[in-house]
């Protein structure tokens, strides 16, 4: 009794690989003996080999590339379509952000001559009203501020490139 059952589960196991066999591995097996079929299964089953690919980018290989083309009505031209738009979107993105920059860049030099000129009216004006100690420091720390600001902001730059 106990061996009925083992040949049950033996012979559900065998229709479970079966179907998951190929068809052209099915039309084969037909003609096998069934006392002999599990073994052969089994054989098959240690030889199957299982593959993996993998990409990075935007764009699959041409060859899977052209798969999508058996499930998708006009998928690889779609795909290609989509990752011409977002590379035009990423290139309207970084103009966009260089553009910014030069203008950020270009207004901060205006606002720190406009503060260096003032620094050094204030300071003027101070020493002409007999304050030439506060018009000192004044018109120094003004000009070594701004000194120190050029030179920080042109390390920094000299890193980032």
């Amino acid at each position: 009794m106990e061996k009925g059952r083992t040949n049950k589960n033996h012979d559900k196991e065998s229709n479970q690989s079966k179907d998951h066999l190929p068809k052209e591995i099915e039309e084969i097996i037909k003609y096998i003996p069934e006392e002999k079929k599990a073994e052969v299964l089994k054989t098959i089953a240690s030889f199957s080999v299982k593959t993996a690919s993998s990409f990075s980018g935007p764009l699959p290989p041409p060859s899977i590339l052209s798969e999508y083309n058996d499930i998708i009505i006009n998928g690889a031209e779609r795909i290609m379509k989509m990752a011409e738009n977002q590379s035009s979107h990423r290139i309207e993105l970084e103009k966009h952000a260089i553009k910014e920059e030069l203008r950020q860049s270009k207004n901060g030099q205006y606002f720190g001559f406009i503060l260096a000129i003032l620094g050094m009216i204030i300071a003027l004006f101070l020493a002409y009203l007999g304050h030439e100690i506060v018009a000192g420091i004044f018109g120094t720390t003004t000009i070594v501020g701004l000194v120190t600001v050029f030179v920080i902001g042109k390390k920094r730059q000299d890193k980032e490139v």
